[in-house]
């Protein structure tokens, strides 16, 4: 299986299985960040009182791209990426997807230890313990695999939307 994982402040390449750590300098992975609430009224403003309008402001949503090449001469497959989310960071509800309907996305809830369709929690209901689907906020990774063959040249892009939290929702952060 090949494995590729990037990361948030720098899109690191990790390439396990043959023939494929070659193509780290080719740019085999590469990640993107943009903010899209960057222009909206808040940011116009901080621009005007002279402060920097790209600046990440809470309630700022950032879209995450990642875009896979393949670098080498030989078909790959079973490639995965897997992003953690940012601290401070909460990931967006439906957000996650690729370009490619065979794509499967799975998430984290404990630090990308597990990852699962649709992770649960244990809660308590009634006085009865049961299973219950995690709330996206409590999700700590995102991970693609694209289980079919990618040929040399090829592409595949995968993204996801995150959103920086407030202080009300994550007591102590300070960004």
């Amino acid at each position: 299986m090949t494995r590729w994982k990037s990361l948030w402040v720098a899109a690191a390449l990790l390439a396990i299985g043959s023939g494929v750590a070659r193509a780290q300098e080719q740019q085999a992975l590469v990640m993107t960040a943009e903010n899209l609430m960057a222009g909206d009224e808040r940011h116009q403003a901080l621009a005007e009182q002279g402060g920097d309008p790209n600046a990440l402001l809470l309630g700022d949503v950032i879209r995450y791209r990642l875009l896979f090449t393949n670098v080498t001469d030989v078909p790959v497959r079973n490639v995965v990426f897997d992003n953690p989310l940012p601290d401070g960071l909460a990931y967006v509800a439906s957000s996650a997807g690729a370009d490619q309907a065979e794509v499967v996305v799975e998430y984290s809830i404990d630090g990308g230890a597990t990852y699962s369709a649709q992770p649960m929690v244990e809660q308590l209901v009634d006085g009865e313990r049961v299973m219950a689907a995690a709330a996206p906020e409590q999700y700590t990774h995102v991970r693609w695999t694209v289980p079919n063959w990618i040929e040399p040249g090829a592409q595949v892009t995968a993204e996801f939307r995150a959103r920086l939290r407030g202080s009300d929702e994550q007591p102590g952060l300070s960004l």
